[in-house]
């Protein structure tokens, strides 16, 4: 077996994620103001079993505007200031007393932390993008090795095996970590990112590497979107019976021998699973992540306003001491499998496993191994909720007059008849032009020209449509072919920036 090789590069890493940071503008950690609040830091919490300490952590306070959905990036993340191995990982977002936060105040939509002196073994030699869709300066992309949303997935390795940890030092790692919060309220509120972890201090752990597997690899925003049914599609499910899936998928590649000992995913609102297989074993299954859903009375379901489609409440992740065999050079399949009765957007398809590097001399892995007998799923596979994708329609939400959020069938102001591939400028708070009526098949042309990130997602329709975060005058191309009205809203100020576009069902002849 050959050696892996180390991608490194702090140096590079810095720089790119400079440049994240400037193109994210206002998106970077604010400092908080309140006195008695938590200092950013890691303090001993407990001590579990021998060799084993128990740290709380904290960045950092984020303070995100009224009604305004905030990105940002957070570096010099504390770390315990120790060397050893995380056997155990988990975080969430608190007020200054460690009291978790209620979503109908902020949510947690995401958080990625990366380990910035060492390369992700899944985008080595691809790049790296920012929020705003544009390559990272450098190239270089940090080891994405523990993340949560709003199912707050929480990393528990198998008995025997760590992340490498390097705490003290002269090979001290850097951490950095990306996220996104929701403010449900008119008045800005502040929050503090809390992450816990477990830390074996023995010398007896086996090391393991993390994989990040993304339908939309390498991406600070890595969404897509299911764009619904199309009406022959729809005949198609009532003809046969079938039901209405949206399946993509991405291969990956191994880079040593190993064994997988953990993993599970992450998904948004109408997913209906994840699935790892091995294309050059007959597509063999090794691995699955399938989400929970509430129950009608979940907070999820009723918070106010409705700024994105409600997630999953738990996602099933698994474990095993003996480990899944795989084989330099050997490819993995991602398969992410939504529902497609009806549009959804700024979704996300991201399977994380962790391997174990097989020693030098053993017995090779078998290649077309499957998932060995004492593989264990656990905990969002019995979480009490529904196992389906739960039907749900975004409403367009606004502000009445004395500021409060509001459901809206549309934007003020009267409709326009426009020609296909016309402009619409999107600024700062505003779409140019707010109602507009399309003959079917035309398109338009979205001009992105405030001084902060914006973009089109749809939140009632009938197709899927969501752009890339963009600004400084760069454009995005929509063709409307199916007909309907469609309800669009910036994702990052949902309630301020509106849209409608009413798409006939016939041209008129002249």
């Amino acid at each position: 077996m050959r050696a892996r090789k180390e991608v490194r590069g702090p140096g590079s890493l810095w720089r790119g994620l400079s440049a994240l940071v400037g193109v994210a503008g206002a998106l970077a950690v604010v400092p908080g103001a309140a006195a008695a609040a938590p200092s950013p830091g890691c303090t001993a919490s407990g001590n579990p079993r021998p060799n084993q300490t128990e740290y709380t952590c904290y960045i950092a306070p984020v303070t995100v505007a009224g009604y305004e959905v905030k990105q940002g990036i957070a570096f010099d993340v504390p770390k315990p200031p120790v060397d050893g191995h995380i056997t155990h990982f988990e975080t969430d977002v608190v007020d200054q007393d460690g009291t978790p936060i209620p979503i109908n105040r902020l949510m947690l939509h995401h958080i990625v932390f990366t380990n910035l002196n060492r390369g992700d073994l899944t985008c080595s030699g691809l790049g790296f993008t920012g929020f705003d869709g544009s390559p990272v300066a450098g190239g270089y992309a940090p080891e994405r090795f523990a993340g949560a949303g709003e199912e707050r997935a929480k990393l528990s390795l198998p008995p025997g095996y760590g992340y490498e940890l390097n705490g003290a030092g002269p090979d001290d790692h850097t951490w950095a970590l990306v996220y996104m919060l929701m403010n449900h309220r008119a008045q800005a509120d502040t929050a503090y990112v809390q992450y816990k972890l477990t830390v074996d201090t023995s010398a007896a752990l086996t090391p393991v590497r993390p994989y990040w597997l993304d339908i939309k690899n390498c991406r600070a925003d890595p969404i897509y979107n299911v764009r619904g049914p199309s009406w022959r599609q729809k005949h198609r499910a009532r003809r046969t019976g079938k039901p209405l899936i949206d399946r993509r998928n991405r291969d990956f590649v191994m880079q040593e021998d190993g064994y997988i000992v953990a993993g599970g995913g992450h998904v948004h609102g109408g997913a209906r699973k994840l699935t790892i297989t091995k294309p050059g074993c007959d597509n063999l299954e090794v691995a699955r992540s399938t989400p929970t859903w509430g129950r009608a009375s979940h907070p999820f379901y009723n918070v106010r306003p409705v700024l994105h489609e409600p997630g999953p409440i738990g996602m099933s992740a698994f474990n095993t001491p003996t480990g899944i065999p795989v084989r330099e050079g050997q490819k993995l399949r991602l398969n992410s499998i939504y529902d497609n009765r009806q549009p959804h957007v700024r979704v996300m398809g991201i399977y994380v496993f962790f391997v174990a590097e097989d020693e030098p001399g053993g017995v090779a892995p078998a290649t077309c191994g499957g998932a060995p007998p004492d593989t264990i799923y656990g905990p969002g596979t019995n979480l009490a909720g529904r196992t389906s994708p739960v039907p749900f329609e975004i409403p367009l939400t606004g502000l009445d007059e004395d500021g409060n959020a509001i459901t809206i069938k549309g934007p003020p102001g009267r409709f326009r008849r426009l020609r296909s591939g016309a402009t619409v400028r999107v600024g700062d708070r505003f779409f140019s032009r707010p109602n507009v009526k399309l003959r079917r098949g035309a398109r338009l042309e979205y001009l992105f020209s405030g001084q902060e990130l914006h973009n089109l997602t749809l939140a009632n329709g009938p197709l899927g449509i969501g752009s890339p975060n963009f600004d400084a005058n760069r454009g995005f191309v929509q063709r409307f072919r199916r007909p309907g009205v469609y309800r669009f809203f910036c994702g990052l100020h949902p309630v301020q920036m509106h849209q409608r576009v009413v798409v006939r069902k016939r041209n008129r002849r002249r």
